[in-house]
């Protein structure tokens, strides 16, 4: 049994530190999710490669496939795939089809904008997403208005999650920014390696310490992945705050890879967390080894099928190479 974390207030830093539009994203819940690594209870051990004395460790990533009509395809094979890091294609070292469990934080805006209907949808649908975890899954829970509050701590136990979903109510500012850089720091206390972030938001940021700038960094070094619904208001007077969202909602989505939704009926977001939840089951696992490279720089990473008519959306973009390890002979 995995241990639980009571409720607790995290200060916003920032030193903190997904993905198409489905359609132009407004004032909305925003839905982001997170992976990272190649590991679970059946994995095998990824042992490290040397080169000329410097151990040179994998970079990992997974990837849902689509075809044309939105629909996700399995059965591929290794053969069928092809990654490029900075351009250059890769060898595939490590490739599986096969589920890896999941660990996903859950972080949802509590704010006053969300009071009433919304948060109540919000709700219902987190409940149905946990409906659909497997139980080699965890999940944890951070709400946010002006500071992001763990309410629930990394567990197997859904129920305690669904439980505190219920007490739940909304007031306050919108911090986040603020939200986005806790949850990447608390993801650290996963027990899986893959790991995953459930973002539900229906507004931009309007308070707290860290920018979008260093947000979509600390996305670009975190290798999460990001899923993204909007709750969009179509009431004129909100053009404006919808175009500033979809602005948003773009950068982070171009900093991590998943994708972005959006609604304007509330009533859908249970089908969206249904269909996040499909592409977070659904995946292929990949690992390589990188190229020889400086530390520090950013490499974009792509993930194609050699089959026609087929869409790979891959857990993240790119990566910045950690520094090697240099390895003395005895």
């Amino acid at each position: 049994m995995k241990s639980t974390l009571a409720s607790t207030s995290i200060a916003g830093s920032s030193k903190a530190g997904p993905a198409r539009l489905a359609r132009p994203v407004a004032i909305g819940a925003l839905v982001a999710v997170v992976a990272l690594g190649l590991a679970g209870a059946r994995a095998q051990v990824q042992l490290p490669e040397y080169r000329y004395g410097i151990k040179v460790e994998l970079v990992s990533l997974f990837a849902t496939v689509q075809d044309r009509s939105g629909k996700l395809v399995r059965g591929l094979g290794r053969d069928d795939f092809v990654i490029y890091d900075d351009g250059v294609p890769q060898k595939i070292s490590q490739f599986s089809a096969e589920y890896i469990p999941l660990s996903v934080l859950i972080l949802l805006d509590c704010s006053s904008s969300m009071r009433g209907k919304k948060l109540e949808y919000a709700k219902r649908a987190l409940g149905h997403f946990l409906d659909r975890l497997r139980p080699s899954d965890e999940a944890m829970l951070v709400t946010f208005q002006t500071k992001p509050r763990v309410v629930q701590g990394y567990t197997d136990r859904f129920d305690s999650i669904r439980r505190a979903l219920k007490k739940l109510d909304g007031n306050g500012s919108t911090a986040l920014y603020d939200a986005i850089a806790a949850a990447l720091d608390e993801s650290r206390r996963a027990q899986n390696r893959r790991k995953s972030l459930l973002l539900i938001s229906d507004g931009i940021n309007n308070y707290g310490n860290a920018r979008l700038a260093d947000t979509v960094v600390r996305l670009q070094r975190s290798g999460l992945e990001l899923f993204a619904i909007g709750l969009e208001s179509n009431l004129p007077e909100d053009m404006e705050e919808r175009a500033v969202t979809r602005a948003v909602l773009d950068q982070l989505s171009r900093a991590a890879g998943g994708e972005a939704f959006v609604v304007s009926d509330a009533h859908d977001l249970g089908r969206i967390c249904s269909t996040i939840s499909d592409r977070m089951h659904n995946q292929y696992a990949f690992a390589y080894y990188p190229p020889p490279s400086s530390e520090g720089r950013w490499h974009p990473v792509r993930v194609e099928t050699r089959v026609p008519g087929l869409r790979v959306i891959p857990s993240k973009k790119g990566y910045f190479p950690g520094p090697a390890a240099e390895v003395h002979p005895e």
